[in-house]
């Protein structure tokens, strides 16, 4: 009879935690969901922003000492950048280098 008493304290434990966790996920779910939208944040309806001009970013087609397109985080091979407008070389430069990390 000590088994079965143990058994069920268990599985009524487990139920309590179990309400418990899904009570907190929903209640913490609405309150994400208003900090996006006082952030300004639309989730996967908002747009990418405008990219940069090269006269913004004072872009270069050759590198600036072993700085260079090509080791550059925003770099897309093999002409492409993701915050800078139109192609761009691997061996060039703007002030937004940012050294790659893989």
């Amino acid at each position: 009879m000590t088994g079965l008493h143990h058994a069920a304290t268990t599985r009524r434990r487990i139920v309590q935690i179990g309400l418990a966790i899904a009570g907190t996920v929903a209640a913490v779910r609405p309150v994400r969901a208003a900090d996006d939208d006082a952030a300004g944040n639309q989730g996967a309806t908002a747009t990418a922003p405008e990219k940069l001009t090269p006269e913004a970013v004072q872009y270069q087609p050759t590198p600036k000492d072993w700085q260079k397109c090509l080791f550059c985080t925003y770099f897309q091979a093999p002409d492409t950048c993701g915050i800078l407008s139109g192609k761009v070389s691997p061996q060039g430069w703007c002030t937004r280098f940012a050294l790659l990390h893989e």
